[in-house]
């Protein structure tokens, strides 16, 4: 997998996580809401507590249809790791509004009760920071600007209050702001450290290790997938069947290791000659399968071309090969052995040859 391809999926894999915890958080954020107007009201008047939790509302309701969206394309597969990094854009975007929409209970004229108003909107903001710190945890853009938003305007209203308890409580908002600044970053650096090793470990349980191709488990996996998307949109995928042609005999003569050096070579040919959507996989021994997505058999000869004559090209040896098209209700072990099948033609027929 190439430097590129790891990012992707390691994007796909953090800003997956970003928009399940915030489907999570809506609870928390909906509760703190509640709890800041009912504050409001008794601190202020009923009716800054009305404006400002319709205003709080309205302001979240572009980010909820955001996630709403997100998990039906998700589930329908419209967003894929090639796509999936404009959805972190469009959900910092969409915070904005939300955040700002929070902040604004600290210019609200609070008259003799600003003070106590302010003590507990910062222990209210404090929690709802720990959360948040948990919730956007995996997109650390997210993370500070809601840091930035929920902390720099109680700051700075406090400022303008007199007292010692004012100055106190200053000074440990002060400390606070600085201490997560510093802390946030190495708190994502960590998670997402471990994000990557979880990918990692992952990618090395549904991958070949000699030809780092994709093994039985992940096509498995790949087809749970695919299948149900091409039923349901009826776009028909091919599967490509490849074996390699007197494979005994050639590692009969240059030996094992030549014969492993022959399928990553092999590995290699197939990978440059597919699609970023296709899933190349070592079948087994000498055995390559290939899975083409939104392809019919004509298409698929093209491809099976193109590769047969770069085998040729790069290597000593040819192959042979069978292809099989989906058709409507057709099992997938059902479409690996009219393949096997096409391939035995191909290869009683005299080999290098890939039959539909």
């Amino acid at each position: 997998m190439s430097q590129n391809e790891d990012k992707l999926e390691f994007d796909f894999e953090r800003i997956s996580i970003l928009f399940t915890n915030t489907t999570t958080g809506y609870v928390g954020i909906a509760a703190a809401s509640c709890s800041m107007a009912f504050l409001i009201a008794i601190m202020a008047t009923p009716e800054y507590a009305i404006a400002w939790l319709l205003a709080m509302f309205l302001s979240y309701v572009p980010r909820i249809l955001l996630s709403i969206s997100f998990k039906r394309k998700l589930a329908t597969g419209e967003i894929d790791k090639n796509n999936i990094g404009a959805w972190e854009n469009h959900f910092f975007n969409f915070s904005i509004v939300p955040f700002v929409c929070f902040a604004l209970a600290v210019i609200i004229p609070y008259g003799p009760n600003i003070l106590t108003s302010l003590l507990f909107y910062a222990i209210a903001m404090m929690a709802l920071v720990a959360g948040g710190i948990l919730t956007y945890s995996t997109s650390l853009p997210a993370i500070m600007l809601f840091l930035h938003v929920a902390m720099l305007p109680l700051i700075g209203r406090i400022l303008f209050v007199e007292g010692i308890l004012a100055n106190a409580l200053l000074v440990i908002l002060i400390i606070s702001y600085v201490m997560l600044i510093r802390l946030i970053p190495r708190q994502n650096r960590v998670l997402l450290e471990n994000i990557a090793l979880k990918i990692e470990n992952r990618s090395q349980s549904l991958t070949d290790p000699l030809t780092r191709l994709a093994n039985r488990r992940r096509l498995y996996l790949f087809m749970e997938d695919l299948a149900p998307v091409s039923e349901r949109q009826k776009d028909p995928f091919t599967i490509v069947l490849l074996d390699v042609d007197h494979f005994k005999k050639y590692n009969d003569t240059y030996g094992h290791s030549a014969g492993d050096e022959l399928l990553i070579k092999l590995a290699r040919i197939l990978t440059d000659c597919s699609r970023d959507q296709d899933l190349v996989v070592r079948y087994g021994g000498e055995e390559f399968l290939l899975v083409l997505p939104s392809t019919k058999l004509e298409a698929a000869k093209v491809v099976c071309n193109r590769i047969s004559e770069a085998v040729k090209q790069q290597t000593d040896v040819t192959i042979s090969g069978g292809l099989a098209m989906q058709s409507e209700g057709t099992p997938f072990e059902e479409l690996i052995e009219q393949a096997d099948a096409k391939l035995y033609e191909a290869k009683e027929s005299g080999r290098d040859a890939i039959l539909a």
